[in-house]
């Protein structure tokens, strides 16, 4: 193998371990955002629970 093919085939090397990284943090800021989303949700049913008891314990 010569001196150029070797160039080529290293930058080949890192252009795969770009992808593999770059694929690895776009599954990672997915899976954030869903968990994101989530705690929204939670707290969402948080709030909307207190006000429910609040009408509630207003009634009685």
């Amino acid at each position: 193998m010569n001196s150029k093919e070797q160039k080529r085939l290293e930058t080949i090397r890192k252009l795969m371990g770009n992808i593999k990284e770059r694929t690895d943090l776009s599954s990672e800021l997915e899976q954030d955002l869903e968990n994101l989303g989530l705690q929204r949700r939670m707290k969402q049913l948080e709030l909307e629970r207190k006000f429910l008891k609040n009408q509630n314990n207003e009634r009685v």
